[in-house]
């Protein structure tokens, strides 16, 4: 019986983010649940880089969470971020690539602007014939807001900022038994025509993030 009432609400959670998240131009994400996951050593002892992802959409709720750890807005009154970045230039913006289009992750607002709408998470996949994830996060650095220094370090400092991220992304999908894995494969050129990205922005990493196939929890 608790596997049947477990079932259905997944199911009404699925059908309810689906509908919320049809190419809308800005999806208000929920606050962020202070309490959930694992402690901090447990997590640790179960990162991992996932080889598989499932199809499901996740829930509105995961989404929201994912973002607010990968980076959001943790002291209110300064503004600053769940990640630390090089003299807090906050260079590092996260695009959302899902089925009905790509959002980029407002952290003030904690929400989601849409960017352009359809599918475009094929340009992260090299078998084209292989499913894609729900989600792909894509990591890009503004080297522009470094206020100093040469051309070459801020790229350093961008790579640096995109790593501390990516680390988020990784811990909170561990602690919630969620697939990750960090990856610099991406379709550069058609990335850059698609986002209309600035000379000074500079795609770093991507994340595929999905539950885990065979999931029981």
């Amino acid at each position: 019986m608790n596997k049947i009432a477990h079932y259905v609400s997944f199911s009404v959670l699925f059908l309810l983010t689906s509908t919320m998240l049809k190419s809308q131009q800005t999806i208000q994400l929920t606050p962020p649940d202070l309490i959930r996951g694992l402690p901090a050593m447990k997590t640790l002892s179960l990162r991992a880089s996932a080889t598989e992802f499932d199809t499901t959409m996740l829930s509105l709720k995961d989404i929201s969470d994912l973002l607010w750890a990968a980076n959001g807005i943790n002291r209110p009154t300064s503004g600053k971020r769940t990640a630390p970045s090089a003299m807090n230039a906050q260079d590092i913006d996260i695009y959302s690539f899902m089925k009905s289009g790509v959002y980029l992750y407002d952290a003030g607002k904690h929400a989601l602007q849409l960017v352009v709408t359809g599918d475009h998470r094929r340009l992260f996949q090299r078998d084209e014939k292989s499913p894609a994830p729900p989600v792909i996060l894509l990591l890009v650095s503004d080297v522009s807001r470094f206020r100093a220094g040469e051309d070459s370090l801020k790229m350093i400092w961008g790579a640096m900022d995109a790593g501390i991220v990516s680390e988020n992304i990784s811990m909170f999908c561990a602690s919630e038994n969620l697939a990750t894995r960090p990856r610099a494969s991406m379709n550069q050129k058609k990335l850059r025509e698609l986002l209309n990205l600035k000379d000074s922005q500079y795609p770093m990493l991507n994340h595929p993030v999905s539950y885990k196939k065979n999931r029981t929890n």
